[in-house]
Formats: C-alpha cells, sequence, structure tokens
C-alpha cells in the first residue's frame, strides 16, 4: 500500500475546497497534499528511513497536520509528546521511543536545545533535532527544510504490519506506556470510528479542533478530510475566541473535553455572547463529565451533546451515547441514561468482570472487559509483558470499573487503583464525585484515598468552587450525607484553585495525592 493515500484522495476529490482553516490562514487540499508531500520529502532528505520514530512536539498548527500526514507519507512511526511534561518525562519518552528525530515548536524552544545537547549520549539513536521558529545550537531549521524539498509523494510502500504510531498512555496511574499501532489496528479504530461517529458531514460543514491534534483530537481531522469538510483549527482554549469562531466560521460540529465545557458553560452563564445556532454536535469525553454540567449545557445549547468512552490499546469508540439517549432527571442520573457513557458500539463486546474474572450480575460493579477483532494483537512498545498482564482469552482487562444498567448503558466508576477500600467497604471515586458535583457551589471535585490508621483508607476530596460561590467542608459532608451512603462520604475536603490534568483532561490523581501527603492539603 502506497503511505498516506488519504490527503493524496482528498486533494484529488476535493481540490481548491478549504481543508483547513488556522488563524487568517486557510489552505485547500491541494496544498495540504503538497505540504505533507514537502515534509515526507524533507525527512528522506536527512536520511531518516521507513520505520524510524520521528517524534513531534506541537502546538496546535498547520505543521500538527503537515507531521502527522507527511509521518504517514515517509513511512515514519509518529511519536506525539506531551507538552506538559517536564524535560525529564520528555528525555525519557524519546529515549524509550529510541526516536531518530524529533520536531518541536517555537513555544518549546528551551526543549528543543536540551533535547539537542542530550542527542548522542543520553540519547544514543536522536539524529536530528527539527525547529520550527526555534533558534538553537544542533537545532535545524524545519520550515527552510521543508520549503526547499519538492512536493510529490514519495513512493513509500507500507504493509498491515508496518509500525504507524506509538501512543504514550496518559500515565493517570504510573509511568506512561507506549502502545503501538500497526496500519492494521489503526485503520480497524479509524474503521469503527467512522462507524459510530453519525457525522452525517459534507462540504457545508465545519468541524473546530481546540483539543491537542497530535493526540487523540487528531482522529476528528479524518472525516473532515474524507467529507471535503473544513477542519478549523485553534492553538488554545479560549471561551470567547472559541465563540467568535464558532459565529464566524459557521462551526457545526465541535469536541471538547469536560474542563473545557466547564468554562465555556461557566462565561455563557456569566454574560459571554455569540451566535452557535450553527453548531449540530458537541462531541465529549476523554474523562468523566457530571451530569449537572451535562445538563448546564443542554440547557444553552439543546440536545446536540453526544458522549463517548474510549481508551488508546482499543479501537475507539468502545460505547457512545447519543443526543436522543440523554435522558434522565434524577441529580446524579445514577441509573439513567444521562449518567453513563453510552452503550458498546455495534462491532464491540463488554462485559464487567469480578476479581476471578467471573461476569458479575447486570447492576454489580466489575473491571470492564473488551473484546473486539484485533484486540489480541494490542503491542505495546518494549514491553511485551503487558500483553500477557492486560489480554486475556481474548478479553482486554481495561483496568476501569463500572456497572452495566437495566437498558445495558455503561455507568463508570473509576478505576481499580481508584476503589477505595474504608472500614472494610468498597466505596468507588466516582461516585463520591458525583454527589459532590451535585452542589450548587462545587465546579469540580477529584476524589481518593489516603492511609488511615483507623479505617484503613479515609476518602479525601479536592474540590474546585464555582466563581462567586462558597461552600465549607462541612457543608459539602451534609451534602453528600443526603445522596451516598454514611462510610462514601469525605472525611477530609481541600479546596483547591484547579485539579492537575494530562494533555488528555484526565485528573492527575497520583500528582494529588501527593499534594495531600506532601503539602498538607
Amino acid at each position: 500500500m502506497i503511505a498516506g493515500r488519504l490527503t493524496t484522495w482528498a486533494a484529488a476529490q476535493h481540490g481548491a475546497r478549504t481543508a483547513v482553516v488556522f488563524g487568517e490562514q486557510r489552505y485547500s487540499h491541494a496544498e495540504i497534499e503538497a505540504r505533507s508531500n514537502r515534509f515526507a520529502q524533507a525527512a528522506l532528505a536527512l536520511g531518516l528511513q521507513p520505520g524510524e520514530r520521528l517524534a513531534v512536539l506541537l502546538d496546535n498548527s498547520v505543521e500538527s497536520l503537515d507531521s502527522g500526514f507527511g509521518a504517514e507519507k515517509a513511512g515514519l512511526t509518529y511519536v506525539a509528546l506531551n507538552a506538559r511534561h517536564t524535560l525529564v518525562e520528555q528525555l525519557d519518552i524519546l529515549a524509550d521511543a529510541q526516536a531518530s528525530a524529533v520536531l518541536v515548536g517555537p513555544r518549546h524552544g528551551e526543549l528543543a536545545a536540551a533535547f539537542a545537547q542530550a542527542a548522542g549520549h543520553q540519547l544514543p539513536e536522536l539524529r536530528h533535532v527539527l525547529g520550527l521558529g526555534v533558534d538553537a545550537p544542533g537545532v535545524t531549521d524545519w520550515r527552510l527544510a521543508t520549503a526547499a524539498a519538492p512536493d510529490h509523494p514519495p513512493a513509500i510502500e507500507i504493509g498491515p504490519d508496518h509500525l504507524m504510531r506509538i501512543a504514550y498512555t496518559s500515565g493517570t496511574t504510573g509511568r506512561p506506556k507506549g502502545v503501538a499501532y500497526t496500519l492494521e489496528r489503526w485503520q480497524a479504530r479509524l474503521a469503527n470510528h467512522f462507524l459510530a461517529m453519525e457525522y452525517g458531514l459534507s462540504v457545508d460543514d465545519a468541524m473546530l479542533h481546540v483539543g491537542p491534534l497530535t493526540h487523540a483530537a487528531g482522529v476528528y481531522l479524518f472525516p473532515c478530510f474524507l467529507r471535503g469538510a473544513r477542519n478549523v483549527v485553534l492553538d488554545q482554549f479560549d471561551p470567547a475566541t472559541l465563540l467568535a469562531t464558532i459565529e464566524r466560521e459557521r462551526i457545526t460540529h465541535l469536541m471538547l473535553v469536560p474542563t473545557m465545557m466547564h468554562r465555556l458553560v461557566e462565561a455563557i452563564e456569566g454574560g459571554a455572547r455569540g451566535d452557535w445556532s450553527s453548531l449540530r454536535r458537541i462531541h465529549y469525553g476523554t474523562a468523566p463529565t457530571p451530569v449537572p454540567l451535562i445538563r448546564r449545557a443542554q440547557a444553552i445549547f439543546g440536545p446536540i451533546l453526544r458522549q463517548q468512552y474510549g481508551m488508546t490499546e482499543a479501537v475507539q469508540p468502545l460505547c457512545v451515547l447519543y443526543p436522543h439517549e440523554h435522558q434522565g432527571t434524577s441529580a446524579d442520573g445514577a441509573d439513567e441514561p444521562i449518567g453513563s457513557c453510552g452503550r458498546p458500539t455495534a462491532n464491540v463486546r463488554i462485559v464487567l468482570r469480578d476479581t476471578q474474572g467471573r461476569e458479575v450480575a447486570p447492576g454489580e460493579v466489575g473491571e470492564i472487559t473488551i473484546a473486539h477483532e484485533g484486540i489480541g494483537k494490542v503491542q505495546y512498545w518494549r514491553r511485551p509483558e503487558l500483553l500477557a498482564e492486560t489480554v486475556r482469552d481474548g478479553w482486554y482487562y481495561s483496568g476501569d470499573l463500572g456497572r452495566l444498567d437495566r437498558q445495558g448503558f455503561l455507568h463508570i466508576v473509576g478505576r481499580n487503583k481508584d476503589m477505595i477500600i474504608s472500614g472494610g467497604f468498597n466505596v468507588y471515586a466516582r461516585e463520591v464525585e458525583d454527589a459532590l458535583s451535585t452542589h450548587p457551589a462545587v465546579l469540580e471535585a477529584a476524589v481518593l484515598g489516603l492511609p488511615d490508621p483507623q479505617w484503613g483508607e479515609l476518602v479525601a476530596a479536592a474540590v474546585v468552587l464555582r466563581a462567586d460561590c462558597t461552600a465549607s467542608a462541612e457543608a459539602l459532608m451534609a451534602h453528600c450525607g443526603e445522596r451516598i451512603a454514611g462510610y462514601k462520604k469525605p472525611r477530609r475536603i481541600a479546596f483547591v484553585e484547579a485539579l492537575p490534568r494530562n494533555l488528555a483532561g484526565k485528573v492527575q490523581k497520583p500528582a494529588l495525592r501527593e499534594r495531600f501527603t506532601s503539602q498538607g492539603l
């Protein structure tokens, strides 16, 4: 198979139509094809060989697309770096991936210089540090290199076992690990994504991208290229800019993580204005979303919300909660569709199991195990032992805890390591977080267990209050006591300005636990 066929096909199909909008710049499908070809040709001219790893540290930009499509055309394995990681974490991933080259954007010049200093000794495989607007010793001017490269596609052939990407998991519970995607698995992931998306896109549609394109949010680019819709890209999230962009570009589709939804809803409720009547779908996910927030968003935007649940190791998405399924009237949606992440997609099976691997009864909590075509072929880069730990008898053991309600909707309870055992009783963090989130003063909350000599573990919560709202720890504990059993109530509550999150928007509970124990929260 010739590498990088999507942009080549889209250029032939849609030609001069606008493919990407970034700021004041507009790029046609033909221009995106030419840019990605130049990227691939320049990479090969450096001496990079198909199968070598190219790491990318970029904020959202047109170069984000060039690097993804261009790496594929050159037969390189794409590795996305997380802009929020420290230098130590960046170096660790570059070393683990055995990256031959790293591309760094203009906001990360100090990291580019550090990578160049580490090349050859701390990073023995790293031969090239490429910079966009970065002036530092040992850093190649990548804009100059690509501008001089030919714009026709290289004739690189790849097969189903070709390693397309290494995606380092978000690391909310420990050290990140690299999930390897062959071409076969990457195509299966995208195929399931298209199957479940109910996009209905046409050349008149526009999707607004504000999540990092180098990570999971970038998957939303592909259906737009297939259908000829516009990709409108923002380099950072700001409610006022987002609302202005929706109005100016007549955005029809939008993807938000829960923290973005929080800020957008808060801004509109606080008086921010705009015309969002063009919106037909708001996709949300990547982390649990409190039911009160979902209802506030529905009150503003109408019945256009769509949630999905997935994970790096499996096809995307595993479950979908469609707009018409956002139903329920209880405060927390505990046994209603609105409190769930939906039902399994067409080619996915989900079974909840106890610690012995036995299927639990409906309504009971169990570990979410997943089966779909190719799940047994999941690969962990340079860590083959993880496969035996996570895949058994054709089922992937996710580490997520959930329960299925009477209608088959999946309710996420938390992670295995999120389960708190207090006084011999199991307490699931998500259940306590949902109870806290129903208080009108609470913007968001994260719950975890802390060591306790009497109870084994006690339930602790870090709480972010809504602007101009106040609440005492005692009031929040009493509020929870009206909604969940007494042993589940938080025994310790700390008020914080923000929860620590990774690039995907997931709360980093190890960092939060460290703050509780070392900083006396």
